[in-house]
């Protein structure tokens, strides 16, 4: 009897550290992305048919290579090509107590704002601080170069590694 063949779901995405961007290929399997960077059995990230860029000249590639490995607390965001991708496939919805908040956060070398949604009570520190995830989905998200301002990312949802934030904040209207 043969033994099973194990389907390898590749995942397109654009990683990112304070100094670089990296388009690449990452093995999933049957987990998601936000599953992949959440667990706490791994501090890397194997990815494949890597395309490296600086932040300030991302069309700029210096670099290709077959296969890599991140460490994971150096990845400061994630863009993602859907939102589902950036959901633990343990996410609940429960549209009576989800609230959503437009949030502006930074991080070294960006600015991401976007649409952050907490079951719950709003509390800016418990949403760093308290839970076992490493990055948080935010929605609708843009991420804008701190140095170079035309140079600006966007997707239907950014995983934010929330050891990288500097400043998590709520945009109040005027």
């Amino acid at each position: 009897m043969a033994a099973p063949i194990l389907r390898q779901s590749l995942l397109t995405a654009d990683i990112f550290t304070s100094s670089h961007r990296f388009s690449a290929q990452i093995s999933v399997g049957n987990r998601r992305l936000a599953d992949v960077l959440n667990d706490r059995m791994t501090d890397f990230l194997q990815v494949q048919s890597v395309y490296v860029s600086r932040i300030n000249t991302p069309g700029e590639i210096i670099g290709r290579y077959d296969k890599a490995a991140l460490e994971k607390r150096h990845i400061t965001f994630v863009v993602l090509p859907t939102e589902t991708d950036g959901l633990s496939k343990e996410h609940k919805y429960n549209a009576f107590s989800k609230s959503t908040e437009n949030i502006f956060i930074t991080l070294p070398s960006f600015e991401i704002c976007g649409r952050l949604e907490i079951i719950g009570k709003f509390d800016l520190k418990a949403i760093l601080t308290i839970g076992t995830t490493r990055f948080m989905p935010i929605f609708q998200g843009t991420a804008e170069n701190s140095f170079f301002p035309n140079v600006q990312f966007s997707g239907p949802v950014i995983l934010v590694n929330k050891e990288a934030v500097a400043l998590f904040s709520i945009i109040t209207e005027d």
